[in-house]
């Protein structure tokens, strides 16, 4: 079956960029988590924050942090079982990388499993600002970055998915045969993009946010 992919409209004044999970820990070689590919994305989310920025769109950051004594990892413990040393939120690897630090004015919204919104404040502070558009980029792309976009669809949020800005992972072989990265985000773009909303590239987003597209 094949369908028309969409494009949404963007209205700056009800538009945000949320940024997930771009921590030391993923992001910094010698991180726990680290997923290489994000070494790709963090120019484009640069610029895009700083398109942002100039015109205005708010900036929400996640971070996957926990309390790091073990009372409020549950499942997440049983899947990771070191989460609790990993991702402590006074562990300097639960930080943004330097490269897209937090400015005066962004919202930093820490939650405790994959999602955004899972037990979070991030649908009250964006429907405080009336947002109805989100641009989403970080990592990784088929786990916390697509675990939030569902669930921005089901609150009847539009989202647009970075192709360029989305990070994902190897994962070997666990029964079915070794995944790479780039097969992974083959397939979580084209989820997104026929399920659940507008896959795009940054530099496009820059244009119409800046009122340079065509």
């Amino acid at each position: 079956m094949s369908k028309p992919r969409v494009t949404w409209s963007l209205d700056r004044g009800r538009t945000a960029i949320v940024v997930v999970d771009m921590q030391k820990v993923f992001c910094e070689f010698d991180g726990a988590l680290y997923v290489p590919a994000t070494e790709t994305i963090i120019a484009p989310i640069a610029a895009l924050l700083e398109c942002a920025r100039a015109v205005e769109v708010p900036i929400i950051y996640l971070r996957h942090v926990v309390r790091g004594d073990g009372s409020d990892t549950g499942r997440m413990r049983d899947l990771y079982p070191d989460v609790d040393q990993i991702l402590a939120r006074h562990d300097p690897g639960a930080e943004i990388i330097g490269a897209l630090r937090p400015q005066p004015g962004d919202v930093v919204v820490d939650k405790l499993f994959y999602s955004g919104f899972h037990n979070t404040d991030l649908d009250t502070v964006l429907r405080s600002r009336d947002i109805d558009t989100l641009i989403i980029c970080g990592t990784v792309t088929n786990v916390c970055c697509d675990t939030t976009i569902r669930d921005a669809v089901h609150r009847e949020y539009k989202i647009i998915a970075l192709s360029d800005a989305n990070a994902a992972m190897d994962y070997p072989d666990l029964g079915w045969g070794a995944v790479s990265a780039a097969e992974v985000q083959r397939v979580a773009l084209t989820t997104f993009a026929y399920e659940f909303g507008e896959v795009a590239t940054t530099e496009g987003v820059i244009a119409r946010l800046s009122g340079r597209a065509g």
